[in-house]
């Protein structure tokens, strides 16, 4: 396979298909083509002159230079709908903070475009359709969200596609697919299921296979610095940075047992990694993988260190949240600490490390691997999306719970008085798109009642989001048939997901 820099070589002209230029400074290669290009992929990318892609195999990648900054992935055409403005109890939020094991004050940063939350929230990978499991994690944040704009302070928020992951590649190998393929298609399917529900997308969603450049600059400079070591791979010395295991609170021998369990721990000793719990930044990859140059040997990024490039791409070298499933505090959350803070020597990486808990069925974790899957379209298929959203906001974020068919139909009977109460109006408050600075008052015939009823709303959500309770005052706002403060909370919690 011949590959060039920044377009199509005259040998690949009128038989080949160039992968398209990416967000930074990526890749673009050339190889024969078997069929007509898949769809556009949905990550942060700029439209190219040779659209396409390579099929499966392994390959060799040259950079390309940069072309722009990847553009946020709201769909064009879908309008904003301003958010109604708080008591000042979004601008009092405290959330747990697994790090310090404390409620912390959110705190936006300031920045070129005015004050805003930095937020970075782990993303999918794109082997499987989006679980229930999934939905709670997206939801927590998108009502985070939500409540924050609502105060008027802008959220600029990340949620990356990790779509070079070894469970991917599996998953193409045993289907007889492109992997590539195979993430686009999942990747569109994930946000045909958020969408559905509702959601505020994220300002930026980067595919790792897009942020190559900038992934290889992280795992260089760690590595001029001494924090990584070269054997058969390019790992991260973790006896280097002394709070490792502080976020996850683990013994090394938990560590070790937990990498263990989910085929981390590779293997150590000599020609290897020195220790059980070094991360690998750079790796050879394996037939049928894709392959990038690099000065540490043809190879693709560790899953690490793929977060922090992202993060700091598109966030800056400190955020002020950082979210993702409880799963991932160790080992993945904990790595990125150790990375971030080392690459930057800035304290901390992220100011607020914020973990949703788990979603159980039939007693056990729900995952693609375990398959006790309940997917979103299938809950879908039996009560509306913002049946859906309600069910999943009636549990506490930070902790694990039991999925069950009944109690989704216990919130969609909720959702049919709602929608009673409302008259099939539209009671999507919150913005669709990122919301502009300043606030927005709601209707002013609200009623007292309703605005107390607003305030209890308000302090339970700024008390660690604590939606349980914001549920249970959503329900005597219809009991007490105060539609507006009805239709806010609503808003809030579900976000644009449909009543029907």
């Amino acid at each position: 396979m011949q590959c060039q820099r920044g377009s199509c070589s005259s040998s690949c002209a009128g038989t080949s298909t160039c992968d398209r230029p990416q967000s930074s400074r990526t890749w673009t290669c050339c190889g024969r083509s078997t069929g007509p290009p898949p769809p556009t992929a949905i990550s942060a990318a700029t439209t190219s002159a040779c659209p396409g892609r390579t099929p499966i195999g392994s390959r060799r990648c040259a950079p390309t230079r940069r072309l722009s900054r990847a553009r946020s992935i709201n769909s064009p055409g879908r309008v904003s709908k301003a958010p109604v403005s708080l008591p000042d109890a979004a601008l009092k939020l405290r959330v747990h903070d697994t790090l310090s094991r404390r409620k912390t004050l959110v705190k936006p940063s300031p920045g070129k475009g005015g004050q805003a939350v930095r937020l970075y929230v782990c993303g999918v990978t794109p082997y499987d359709a989006g679980h229930m499991g999934h939905a709670f994690t997206f939801c927590t944040y998108d009502i985070l969200i939500r409540f924050i704009e609502a105060s008027g302070v802008r959220v600029r928020y990340v949620q990356n596609i990790t779509d070079v992951d070894d469970p991917l590649f599996e998953r193409a190998r045993r289907d007889g697919v492109d992997w590539r393929d195979l993430a686009d298609r999942e990747t569109a399917i994930h946000l045909r299921d958020m969408d559905a529900l509702g959601w505020r997308r994220p300002d930026f969603m980067p595919r790792v296979s897009d942020e190559i450049e900038p992934i290889l600059s992280a795992a260089g400079r760690l590595d001029a610095a001494g924090y990584a070591y070269r054997t058969d791979a390019l790992y991260f010395d973790a006896s280097r940075y002394r709070g490792y295991g502080q976020l996850s609170r683990r013994t090394r021998r938990s560590m070790i047992t937990k990498l263990r369990h989910e085929g981390l721990l590779g293997v150590v000793g000599p020609g290897a990694k020195r220790d059980a719990v070094d991360f690998p930044l750079w790796r050879p990859s394996e037939p049928g993988e894709p392959t990038w140059p690099s000065r540490f040997g043809d190879g693709r990024p560790g899953w690490h260190i793929e977060c922090t490039a992202m993060a700091m791409h598109y966030l800056g070298e400190q955020i002020d949240i950082h979210g993702g499933g409880r799963d991932l505090a160790f080992s993945h959350h904990e790595s990125e600490r150790a990375q971030s803070e080392s690459l930057t020597g800035k304290v901390p990486f992220a100011r607020i490390w914020m973990h949703a808990g788990l979603v159980r069925y039939d007693g056990r974790k729900m995952s693609k691997s375990l398959g006790n899957l309940v997917y979103v379209s299938q809950a879908l298929e039996r009560a509306p999306a913002a049946a859906v959203r309600l069910y999943l906001a009636s549990h506490r974020y930070g902790r694990d719970w039991e999925f069950s068919w009944s109690g989704l139909a216990g919130a969609a009977r909720l959702a049919a008085r709602l929608h009673a109460l409302l008259a099939g109006e539209s009671v999507g408050v919150g913005p669709s798109q990122p919301a502009k600075s300043g606030r927005v008052g709601p209707k002013k015939g609200i009623s007292v009642a309703g605005r107390r009823l607003l305030a209890r709303f308000n302090n339970a959500l700024a008390d660690n989001l604590d939606t349980p309770t914001a549920v249970r005052v959503l329900r005597e706002a219809v009991r007490q048939r105060e539609p507006e403060a009805a239709r806010w909370m609503l808003g809030i919690l579900a976000g644009t997901a449909s009543l029907s």
